[in-house]
């Protein structure tokens, strides 16, 4: 198999700098055509291995950035959820013509929230089968929750029931339910490693998953790296938590409440958007061949 050319959309979010750094480790460069471009509104200077392509995404841009992709074989797409970014996105993927495009997910699993919460983040959804009813390969990658040492699941804790300020937890459901959670540079390295494959022998889904925690877990290590003692105030049955997510997603979706949403959709199972029976990591790493998980 050839070289695959690829590009990037947004570097700047919380997976930019994991992919850039995986990238950089040259592990992958066997496989991958050198310079990636990289689309992005900076003034970054090049190098032989990234090549920056400055342009903002708007109609105006559209025909520019295409033909500057010209020939490319991937695009990723690391934007923030934006319907009016996603749709300049879409022209130009549409345009340029990829054997595989993959979008701006890396979170919950869509389709299986929306068995119970009809139309949750349809404008991602959306956009995915916007580009895939073009014609052109589109793989969702399923990450669940991000394990960020400073910041996710460590610091920002409120998505296990955890009120920092008050010292006390409202548990959603079952306190031993499993979660699965993501290290960036595990994202990082599905990421580079799926853009090797053979498009073809992907699913549309690919769910990864660096470890499984409980919401106990998450709970306990707070405790013990900030020293404090927290009080259960409240326990609230999964049951109602399912009902409970409907309604606030009902009464209009506002991204203030995604630690809410967090929550409330982990505690709803396996097999519901953020714990899976089935994972794609021999698929991007196999046997660990590529690189070590990394744990909680």
């Amino acid at each position: 198999m050839s070289k695959v050319s690829v590009a990037f959309f947004g570097i700047t979010g919380f997976l930019g700098n994991p992919i850039i750094e995986a990238f950089e480790t040259g592990k992958f460069d066997d496989k991958i055509e050198l310079p990636i471009k990289v689309v992005t509104r900076k003034e970054l200077p090049s190098t032989d291995r990234i090549q920056y392509i400055v342009g903002n995404l708007d109609d105006e841009s559209v025909d520019s950035l295409a033909q500057k992709l010209d020939g490319t074989d991937v695009i990723v797409e690391l934007l923030a959820v934006n319907p009016a970014l996603f749709k300049i996105v879409e022209k130009i993927v549409q345009k340029v013509r990829p054997k595989l495009f993959i979008p701006s997910e890396f979170g919950v699993d869509i389709d299986q929230v929306n068995t119970y919460v009809p139309g949750f983040w349809s404008v991602k959804s959306d956009h995915v089968e916007h580009v895939r009813e073009s014609g052109i390969k589109t793989v969702s990658v399923v990450t669940a929750e991000f394990a960020v040492p400073g910041s996710f699941l460590y610091e920002w804790v409120a998505q296990v029931g955890i009120d920092v300020k008050e010292k006390t937890i409202t548990h959603f459901g079952d306190p031993n339910t499993k979660i699965t959670i993501c290290k960036l540079a595990d994202i990082a390295n599905s990421v580079l490693s799926l853009i090797t494959l053979d498009p073809q022998t992907i699913p549309d889904t690919v769910r990864i998953q660096s470890d499984e925690v409980t919401f106990q877990d998450v709970i306990d290590r707070y405790v013990q790296t900030h020293n404090v003692e927290l009080k259960v105030v409240k326990t609230i049955p999964k049951e109602q938590v399912a009902k409970d997510i409907l309604t606030r997603f009902e009464s209009g979706f506002s991204p203030d409440d995604i630690f809410f949403y967090l929550q409330a959709i982990a505690s709803q199972g396996t097999d519901k958007g953020m714990h899976f029976t089935e994972i794609h990591n021999e698929l991007v790493n196999p046997g660990e061949s590529l690189w070590k998980w990394e744990k909680f």
